[in-house]
């Protein structure tokens, strides 16, 4: 016997609704009737405490509350998540519930609310153990890095980012290693001293002024500008960016920058600009340094101006600017 596909929804709704209870359950009664969904392949029905979503693939679940709430925000079934393959259930720890999707896991806490994560963040997170890792429970839905079409979901205890070029990876952590074993889990991105593996994508632009001044005649001047980006870790410090500039036949300035992360996801730059004045744009006289140390914090923008004067002779100087960027790698 043929059964219409509308027939079949209405029956595998109506068996879900029964067995959270009916009426006086989970859902409660009927507020509409049933509803065809807008790509033609599933149907809903929605009832005082939330909705139950039937295709023939994911077949009848509900989904109510926050994470209804989150996905309906989404675009209910039209956007990237899809239709639900479960009903809502409970984390392990007790604190949570979440919801599958087709394309991806919406979950909630009372602290952290609904938020949605799917793709290659999320295998990464599972790979590490969901909410029983170091990092927690996402505390954002995934979104836009700003550079290099990376993405991003930060969680309680930090953030996971990728890009096309890197993949996914924990980006920051403020790892609490106070419960002895980490409640037995092991997540990966720990290095063997148990101190998570902190990688950042950090980028530097600088911009060279500089002033020969000259005792007989006008003064001379040049310019120079230089780019750098490096993937660091908490590991290893790297060279960011190593920068020459010359004015006047005789003045030439040094700028060297180094930086490497932090556990926290900050990133502590350090560097020394080098003034030398003489005969020749090549001379080895130093007449004048500035050393540089700062810290751009996670996710952040630090723009640093710099004056160098010869403090031996004449008024040399230079004026430089340098703009750096921390962000996931």
């Amino acid at each position: 016997m043929y059964f219409s596909l509308e027939y079949t929804a209405k029956k595998a709704i109506a068996a879900k609704h029964a067995e959270l209870g009916g009426h006086t359950g989970l859902l409660g009664p009927t507020v509409e009737n049933l509803g065809k969904c807008p790509d033609g392949t599933g149907y809903y029905q929605r009832y005082a405490g939330g909705m139950i979503y039937y295709t023939p693939k994911t077949g009848a679940n509900e989904v109510h509350g926050r994470i209804l709430e989150k996905w309906a925000s989404m675009g209910y079934e039209r956007s990237f998540l899809g239709y639900p393959v479960h009903d809502e259930r409970g984390t392990p720890d007790g604190i949570g519930r979440y919801s599958r999707f087709e394309g991806g896991m919406i979950y909630w806490t009372p602290e952290t609310d609904a938020h949605e994560i799917h793709g290659e963040i999320l295998r990464h997170w599972s790979d590490l153990g969901f909410e029983r890792s170091y990092l927690g429970y996402p505390v954002t839905d995934e979104l836009d890095l700003g550079v290099n079409s990376g993405r991003f979901n930060n969680f309680q205890h930090g953030q996971i980012a990728w890009s096309p070029a890197s993949g996914a990876s924990v980006a920051n952590c403020t790892m609490d290693f106070s419960s002895g074993n980490n409640g037995g889990i092991k997540p990966q991105g720990l290095d063997n001293d148990n101190v998570p593996v902190i990688r950042r994508l950090v980028t530097v632009s600088a911009h060279m002024e500089l002033t020969d001044d000259e005792t007989f005649g006008s003064n001379e001047h040049g310019s120079q500008n230089g780019q750098g980006q490096v993937y660091i870790t908490n590991k290893l410090a790297m060279g960011l960016i190593s920068l020459v500039g010359k004015a006047g036949g005789e003045m030439r300035v040094e700028l060297t920058v180094d930086c490497i992360a932090t556990v926290e996801g900050d990133v502590f730059v350090t560097g020394k600009v080098k003034l030398f004045e003489g005969t020749s744009e090549e001379t080895d006289d130093l007449d004048g340094t500035f050393d540089i140390s700062l810290t751009v914090i996670r996710d952040g923008i630090i723009t640093q101006p710099i004056h160098v004067r010869n403090t031996d002779e004449g008024g040399d100087f230079a004026d430089i600017t340098l703009t750096i960027t921390n962000f996931a790698a």
